[in-house]
């Protein structure tokens, strides 16, 4: 099974994982129908995973596999990867996936039916080499608008995480969908707002309590003899009861992170929302989605118009299909229809009653307001439930909204530093 790379060790076990990954992945975009031989699944990972991945001379191609390395050189020599190494270096999910996509357009792009003979997955002998380097180059471009896509959702992800509280989602778990995802034009016209979603993460400090049982922050002085520093013992027993009654002991100052509940969010979709509002209001979705990431809370969110949709839940330690799911449910949302915020919230209130959305203290709500409310019913079911409203009024203002709410945004020119006040709240 020798490949085109010099170098690599075709025979490791994690190499030969990778090359299988890619193929996997491939099958599964064409629905079987690409058939992509196993060192050149390796080779195309390797020159996408590698700063300078480095061809064999020609005189040492093994034989057969003469096609396999004119693709390979093609693919090292080309603009495109060297674009695209920015998202691929040393990044071994980006590699595989693109690795995965990239030969499902080259098969795409040659079309061709593997004639009596041949073996099934190598290129048909009788293919030029100027068809297969025109192949190559059509199939970089597709691949690079998608790799564009899966930084953005890449980056998104990553602002939610810091040490200690989970790692990056591993996209390779839903590689398949995850490329369908990146292939959608709604998701490519979503990932368009994500210029309005600012880097949130160094603003998001994760609220705590002072603990005895905490991480150790620094020192202070008090009296709680639980989170005494050792050395107040060597005074005489005198001093000691002294600094007791003074509160001046040295004591460590211990925390524990806050146990928040969830975030629940009522996004307006009504034909009122069209155009940059429902841009701007997704983007403050996402924001606020790596908020809870941050903040390490469940996040749930629900759009509406005339009547309630459907209720996306995203746990704490999501897995591939929850994001998938929030990022699709994102992009096919289209504005459109009449607004009754009333059943909205009143959806909302059932969903935490009845602990469908268990734990949820904060409901944000995203809209223009365009709409009455029967405020009392509504004050009167928040109290009940103990949750907080926060209304984020977009370029429009709704007094009973105001009335009702613990806290009220108005966003009136749509810009980062508003998305960044509603998840400062």
């Amino acid at each position: 099974m020798p490949g085109v790379l010099r170098g690599i060790k075709y025979e490791d076990p994690l190499v030969i994982y990778r090359g299988e990954k890619v193929i996997d992945t491939v099958k599964k975009l064409s629905k079987g129908t690409a058939k992509v031989e196993l060192d050149l699944a390796i080779d195309t990972y390797y020159s996408m995973y590698l700063p300078l991945p480095v061809l064999i001379h020609p005189n040492e191609v093994p034989y057969g596999k003469e096609k396999n390395y004119t693709v390979i050189r093609e693919l090292i020599d080309s603009d495109v990867l060297r674009e695209l190494k920015s998202y691929t270096l040393i990044n071994s999910v980006l590699s595989t996936l693109l690795s995965a996509s990239f030969l499902q357009h080259l098969h795409d792009e040659l079309s061709f039916s593997p004639r009596e003979g041949n073996e099934p997955g190598k290129f048909d002998e009788y293919v030029d080499e100027g068809t297969l380097r025109r192949a190559v180059n059509n199939a970089l471009k597709y691949v690079k608008e998608e790799g564009e896509v899966l930084k953005n959702i890449e980056r998104i992800l990553s602002e939610g995480n810091e040490a200690g509280i989970g790692s990056l989602l591993d996209l390779e778990e839903s590689a398949e969908d995850v490329l369908r995802l990146a292939r959608s034009t709604d998701v490519r016209k979503l990932l368009e707002v994500s210029s309005l979603i600012p880097n949130v993460s160094h603003r998001i400090k994760r609220k705590s309590i002072k603990s005895s049982k905490g991480e150790l922050h620094g020192y202070e002085l008090g009296s709680d003899i639980e989170r005494l520093v050792p050395t107040e013992l060597i005074y005489p027993e005198i001093y000691f009861y002294i600094k007791i009654s003074d509160g001046k002991l040295l004591l460590y100052d211990k925390e524990l992170p806050e146990n928040l509940g969830p975030l629940y969010v009522l996004l307006d979709k009504s034909g009122s929302m069209e155009g940059e509002k429902i841009k701007w209001a997704k983007a403050t979705a996402i924001a606020l989605f790596i908020k809870s990431r941050r903040e390490r809370r469940e996040y749930f969110i629900r759009f509406f118009n005339g009547s309630p949709h459907q209720l996306i839940r995203i746990s704490k330690r999501m897995r591939g299909d929850d994001v998938i799911k929030f990022m699709d449910y994102l992009a096919r949302v289209k504005s459109g229809g009449g607004t009754d915020i009333t059943k909205a919230l009143m959806t909302a209130c059932e969903d935490i009653k009845y602990g469908v959305s268990k734990g949820v203290t904060d409901v944000i709500l995203i809209t223009d307001g365009e709409d009455r409310i029967s405020e009392h019913l509504i004050r009167k079911k928040l109290k009940s439930l103990g949750i907080r409203l926060i209304t984020v009024m977009i370029m429009g203002e709704n007094r009973d909204l105001r009335d009702i709410s613990s806290k009220y945004l108005r966003a009136i020119k749509l810009s980062q530093k508003e998305i960044i006040q509603i998840i400062e709240t």
